[in-house]
């Protein structure tokens, strides 16, 4: 198998030849025709040996560049160092018009070599992509993960209590301020440890699971959406926006976002969600629009129901 060394200059050797900032007019090329017509050059140039006569017409059919893409990007490599090859070989002298062939043949040789080594560069990187998939995707590392917040927690503590004895050896004599530095060390780490314990093990509340009634989320987000729709159909926009404001409230509610309680007003609820949750913004307009449009008695328009359904969709009531 070849080694991750020559793989790269190989890829090196590909990209060297590619002129990527000239424009690509011809048909993008797969790295495997491109191949091809590399080959297919070398051969016609093996018969200008005997025929000299056809190096006009090669220079000819020979494009100024061609576009190779290999499926992420295109690239644009130039032939302008082949049509100048083949320009001297035609007005060389016979007998130094082998070393302008050889020359050519060597340069076609080298980039269809660096060609083949981008492409096994490629299959290389995508199976070794594969196999590492395969090894994490094994038994034993299907439980690996970084370090939690505990693990952390207690490497501060462990390095705090080092450096606590470094600065306080034990046995230096009886000095009675130590002994009670000692104490006091304990004393805390001990309250620490039954704190952190009875944290870790006191059960989380669970909103969204916890039905109130006459809470919004009693009803359902579905179900305020659902009369939402049906008073726009009936043209009253100004309940339809009155529902689709609770359908909004109902679904934060359902999801976790606050303890139900059907006594909150809706500058409340923008508290309790708080400003840094990335469903505020939308909450916030969603409520503005529907305190302008419900307590402000202002009349309210199609635009202003669509305006609330884009909102709700922003939450995630689709």
């Amino acid at each position: 198998m070849r080694s991750r060394g020559a793989i790269l200059c190989g890829w090196l050797a590909f990209v060297a030849g590619l002129t990527v900032l000239l424009p690509a007019r011809a048909a993008t090329l797969s790295p495997d025709e491109y191949r091809q017509q590399l080959h297919d050059f070398s051969s016609r140039v093996d018969l200008l040996t005997d025929h000299p006569e056809q190096a006009a017409r090669l220079e000819t059919d020979v494009p100024d560049h061609v576009s190779v893409g290999d499926g992420s990007r295109d690239y644009s490599v130039s032939y302008a160092w082949l049509k100048q090859q083949l320009r001297q070989f035609e007005h060389a002298e016979p007998k130094g018009r082998s070393a302008f062939l050889q020359h050519i043949r060597d340069h076609l040789k080298s980039l269809e070599k660096a060609a083949q080594g981008y492409e096994e560069a490629k299959a290389a990187s995508a199976s070794d992509q594969q196999n590492l998939q395969q090894i994490l995707a094994r038994r034993e590392f299907r439980k690996a993960h970084g370090p939690s917040w505990w693990d952390m927690m207690w490497e501060k503590i462990a390095r705090w209590i080092a450096r606590f004895f470094r600065k306080y050896p034990m046995g230096h004599g009886n000095d009675i301020f130590q002994m009670l530095v000692y104490a006091a060390v304990a004393v805390a780490l001990s309250i620490f440890a039954i704190w952190l314990k009875r944290r870790l093990d006191h059960p989380r509340e669970d909103f969204s699971r916890e039905i109130v009634p006459f809470s919004p989320s009693a009803r359902g987000w579905n179900s305020w959406l659902a009369g939402a729709r049906a008073s726009a159909k009936q043209g009253d926009w100004r309940n339809a926006v009155h529902l689709a404001y609770w359908a909004g409230i109902s679904f934060l509610e359902e999801h976790g976002a606050w303890k139900p309680d059907r006594a909150r007003t809706p500058r409340e609820y923008l508290r309790i969600l708080g400003t840094r949750k990335p469903q505020y913004p939308t909450l916030s307009a969603l409520t503005r629009n529907f305190e302008v449009i419900w307590y402000g008695r202002r009349e309210a328009h199609a635009a202003d129901f669509n305006e609330a359904l884009r909102q709700l969709e922003q939450l995630g009531c689709k």
